[in-house]
């Protein structure tokens, strides 16, 4: 799916988890050079909500980061 982020960085996931938006990533451009192909996350929710927004070599490791977020549930 395409994200509206006002950059050329338009390829995105949506990620759930228990039916809820949890975050969206975005797929970074050739525009960054070095760190084109990695995932950004663009918004976080919930558990996933943080003040910085890390960069992932790779969807699998955008998800561990993700769920390891989700594991400190209350």
């Amino acid at each position: 799916m395409h994200v509206g982020t006002g950059s050329y960085d338009i390829n995105g996931q949506l990620v759930f988890a228990d039916g809820l938006l949890a975050a969206v990533l975005v797929q970074l451009s050739d525009f960054h050079e070095d760190l084109a192909g990695m995932w950004f996350l663009e918004a976080g929710f919930g558990l996933v909500d943080t003040a910085y927004q890390p960069t992932f070599a790779d969807l699998n490791a955008a998800q561990a980061w993700i769920a390891q977020r989700l594991a400190h549930r209350a």
